[in-house]
């Protein structure tokens, strides 16, 4: 790349800086690579962070820029962004709700319209804050997802003017750039530190959609506009132009880079998060960068058309991939390439018949009209809104058949309530909720596990209720149930080795409850003997829930597939009992390891949920019309209850157990 300065002055329209169009250029290619899954793009979502640090340095500069004018106005300023952001927000935000209605079943939509509606009030960083994440695969079916991203820069320009205009107007004019500058490196360096926390200690990642966690990303940007009105007030000459051109050389490669490797995913933002944003910073402060890769007609028109672009890719990707793979069809490079080139194409004509006629046409869209119609849509959107919920997604839109499909993912079980997040936080009070008859003090049962566990409490509970018990919830997602060890446990995350640490003292601290119900996504073996060994020589009767099935794919999405590409109801969907699917590595593991060693002991009780869906060849995965599963692995409440029997024998058998055998 040619980084080489063509005169001492960028040669663009007044306050246009080509070197950062270029990086929105960059930005843009990278998310739209990485979400396509563009081999060399692996580290692509960055381009979301170099936007942070580009919308901190425009933003603050100008805020800054009208503060030493003595013209800043709040008003004014929040209308400009508005002007900019919100009209093609809202075009995406329709359209994306009217294709949904012909293709996504009732519930889906009704999050989708919820979704939308949190996007058009810059709110949707909290929606998708505790739903599954960024990176889950659960993602690819909101076609929202991304605007989560414009929510976090929203409430940015909230209280950064406010911040800086407080600062400013409470600082002698000479001082003023350096009391600011002391104030965005606090909030920065506060913003980076609590990132950085919680990247070590939260196990569900908020800090990735938070402003909190975001904040010092901006603010980097933030700090370089300071700098070169600070440089400007204390008469500092220029910087050379061999420095500039050095620090934007090695933004660049910096930056590519950082698109390119495949950087930790999962624990973003945090500490390699800074690569991306020095990168970026240095493209931002070197400034004056006019290589002719740089300044090329290509590169300058899809860093203009970068935010159209952006609003509209992650919808076509969802949508258009979720149509093709319910037609049967594979989303293989032909279709990537297709969706890559709509979504320049779209973005381009939204950048010319929505973004440029709201922000040029100002005597057409006058501040009065446009923040009438803006609010009017708005408005109206809130109205189709409350339809949704009022209707649960309006389910009259679609064939019938596929309706018990949507059934079949509800994951409601009697006490949600009580099902802790993988940072071991629940809505109930209690430290242990009750099921069953009576209160905590009369439980004889508990329930111990994962969600792999917390999807049997509905047949649990019949079967506790049937027998006049009372049952405890430990229940707690991403945690497996083992006794914990330093080394064979180093890698869990320590929200869950403490509350299996803190439930296995309180069993060993009482005489009841007594009868323990073990269930977990377990890989091995290895680490269940030594928790069934400790709850038998405490005095519990252990009731092992063995393994379930390991199914690959989303039932419901790919019986909803089968029903659209037959065009009628299939009531029965049965597949071939490979060993894979019915994990018989793991269950014989299991038979060797806990359960022959203790065979004849009364007090270990196994019980084997797979007899209910398998025979010797076969496993159902839909029978008499309604779905086993609400995934690619957990149970389906609507069949739940065909599990109760085996529930109400082995806790009978555990408690003739604890009445008639002597330890």
């Amino acid at each position: 790349m040619n980084f080489a300065i063509q005169g001492g002055a960028p040669t663009e329209r007044a306050g246009f800086r080509g070197d950062i169009n270029a990086l929105r250029a960059l930005a843009v290619l990278a998310v739209l690579g990485y979400h396509l899954r563009v081999p060399g793009f692996a580290g692509g979502f960055v381009g979301v962070d170099a936007f942070f640090v580009i919308t901190g340095y425009l933003m603050t500069g100008k805020v800054i820029a009208d503060l030493a004018k003595d013209r800043f106005s709040y008003g004014d300023f929040a209308l400009m962004r508005l002007r900019r952001i919100y009209p093609a927000l809202l075009v995406v935000v329709a359209t994306t709700a009217a294709v949904g209605w012909f293709m996504t079943l009732p519930g889906e939509y009704f999050r989708h319209i919820r979704q939308a509606c949190y996007a058009l009030f810059f709110l949707s960083n909290f929606a998708f804050d505790n739903d599954n994440g960024y990176f889950a695969m659960a993602a690819q079916t909101k076609p929202l997802l991304h605007t989560w991203s414009l929510a976090v820069e929203w409430q940015f320009y909230i209280w950064m003017p406010l911040l800086v205009r407080f600062v400013w107007s409470r600082s002698a004019r000479s001082k003023a750039p350096a009391a600011t500058m002391a104030a965005l490196f606090a909030v920065a360096v506060a913003s980076l530190t609590w990132c950085l926390w919680q990247n070590q200690h939260d196990a569900m990642g908020s800090a990735f959609f938070s402003l909190r966690g975001r904040a010092w990303e901006p603010l980097a940007g933030g700090m370089i506009a300071v700098a070169e009105v600070w440089r400007r007030a204390n008469a500092r000459p220029p910087r050379s132009t061999a420095s500039s051109t050095t620090a934007a050389a090695i933004g660049w490669i910096l930056s590519a880079f950082c698109v390119a490797y495949p950087l930790p995913e999962a624990r973003w933002p945090g500490a390699w998060t800074i690569l991306p944003i020095i990168g970026a910073a240095l493209v931002v402060a070197g400034g004056f960068t006019t290589s002719r890769l740089i300044r090329s007609p290509v590169v300058q028109r899809i860093g203009d058309w970068s935010y159209s672009i952006y609003l509209w890719h992650w919808p076509i990707w969802v949508l258009a991939g979720g149509w093709l793979t319910a037609r049967g069809y594979e989303v293989g490079a032909i279709s990537k390439a297709a969706m890559a080139a709509a979504s320049i194409a779209v973005g381009a004509v939204s950048y010319a018949l929505v973004e440029q006629p709201f922000r040029l046409r100002r005597d057409v869209w006058t501040p009065q009209r446009l923040l009438a119609c803006t609010g009017a849509a708005a408005a109206c959107f809130v109205a189709f809104t409350v339809g949704s919920l009022v209707t649960t997604g309006y389910p009259g839109r679609l064939p019938a058949y596929l309706l018990p499909a949507e059934m079949a993912r509800k994951t409601d079980t009697p006490r949600d309530e009580c099902f802790r997040n993988p940072n071991s936080m629940k809505a109930a009070s209690e430290r242990y909720c009750t099921f069953g008859t009576g209160n905590a003090d009369q439980a004889t049962v508990m329930l111990w596990g994962d969600s792999f566990a917390n999807q049997y409490l509905e047949p649990m509970t019949t079967a506790v209720t049937r027998l006049g018990l009372t049952g405890l919830i430990a229940t707690q997602s991403a945690c497996r149930p083992f006794a914990d060890d330093p080394d064979r446990n180093a890698a869990d995350s320590q929200p869950c080795r403490q509350f299996n640490t803190e439930t296995l003292q309180y069993l060993g601290d009482r005489a009841e409850p007594s009868i323990i119900v073990l269930a977990g996504n377990w890989s091995s073996a290895t680490e269940i003997a030594p928790l069934v060994d400790t709850l038998l020589s405490s005095g519990k009767t252990v009731i092992m829930v063995m393994p379930l099935l390991n199914i690959g794919f989303d039932v419901p999405q790919k019986w909803i597939e089968s029903q659209i590409r037959a065009g009628k109801a299939i009531t029965e969907w049965r597949v071939a009992a490979d060993p894979i699917l019915t994990m018989r590595d793991l269950r014989q593991q299991i038979d060797r390891t806990v359960l022959s060693p203790r065979n004849g002991n009364p007090w270990l009780i196994p019980i084997d949920p797979q007899t209910e869906v398998c025979d010797d060849s076969s496993c159902y995965l839909v029978r008499s019309g309604q779905a086993n599963f609400r995934d690619t692995a957990h149970i389906s409440n609507v069949n739940a209850q065909q599990y109760e029997h085996l529930f109400e024998a082995a806790l009978s058998s555990a408690l003739n157990a604890g009445a008639h055998a002597e330890r």
